[in-house]
């Protein structure tokens, strides 16, 4: 019993934290926010930095990150799928 105790213990914390769908991090940072945008919740600290749940329309990453900067501001990264924009991307990005 106490066997399976240690390994039921050891499997909880071993477990990786829930890997999120998005993230971005503002160049102005403003209020805390939470938002619904394209099947994604994004929910913004005070500090700039948001992060995103959810599967979100099918679509590309710039465009998605064009229809973000549309409605927070401008970034200094973007990243979907833990693969994050390079810096060019996000200039093109910033621009639209």
């Amino acid at each position: 019993m106490l066997l399976m105790s240690l390994i039921s213990a050891t499997l909880v914390v071993a477990q990786p934290a829930p890997a999120l769908d998005a993230a971005a991090t503002l160049a102005v940072p403003g209020e805390a926010r939470r938002v619904i945008l394209d099947g994604r919740s994004w929910a913004c600290g005070p500090d700039g930095a948001c992060v995103a749940r959810g599967r979100g329309d099918s679509q590309p990453v710039l465009r998605e990150c064009r229809r973000f900067v549309a409605r927070f501001g401008p970034v200094i990264r973007y990243e979907r799928n833990g693969v994050a924009l390079t810096e060019s991307d996000l200039a093109r990005c910033n621009a639209a």
